[in-house]
């Protein structure tokens, strides 16, 4: 699969945060799927995407916006910095079930995960009341996943706050 076309929609840029201690393996020795590998070895940094980056959920979840779609902020890299894929699952390893390795994140913290053992995507609600209740199944594979990630640029989403109003009169 070649990934350009959509990284050049996405408007996909090498970002290198804070300097961190290298980390190049998964908690318990695992490794990160192929095809991640394949995209991080274009950039090695974190990607973040200037045109924003979605992906329309399955079904409802009570997490994303009124159409379906969360948010893709950013996706782990190889770097050794704050962002990289390897840090970040040690950083949540006593969050995010450990049959999971988080590869990406959504602007409000939340996380986009793979099962180690199946490649299924799982998108990871930090702010749940329980486990239960936190893990959201959004793919069967990474290359799925990426492949119906879309640009975040329109001007009618609902991400966008407009209740309708157009304008009001006080006096008062």
């Amino acid at each position: 699969m070649s990934y350009d076309k959509i990284l050049n929609e996405l408007g996909a840029e090498s970002m290198s945060f804070e300097t961190k201690q290298p980390r190049n393996s998964l908690q318990d020795g695992g490794e990160i799927s192929e095809d991640l590998k394949k995209l991080l070895s274009n950039f090695q940094t974190a990607i973040v995407f200037s045109n924003g980056a979605k992906f329309k959920t399955p079904k409802r979840m009570p997490i994303g916006d009124n159409n379906g779609f969360v948010y893709l902020d950013i996706i782990y890299g190889l770097a050794p910095d704050s962002n990289n894929i390897y840090y970040k699952n040690e950083m949540y390893s006593n969050q995010i079930n450990g049959a999971l390795y988080t590869f990406g994140e959504s602007g409000d913290g939340d996380q986009f995960c793979v099962n180690k053992k199946t490649g299924e995507v799982y998108y990871w609600h930090h702010e749940a009341k329980d486990d239960a209740s936190s893990l959201f199944l959004i793919a069967p594979s990474f290359i799925d996943f990426f492949e119906h990630l879309v640009p975040d640029n329109d001007e009618n989403d609902s991400k966008d706050d407009d209740d309708g109003i157009v304008s009001a009169d006080f006096n008062f």
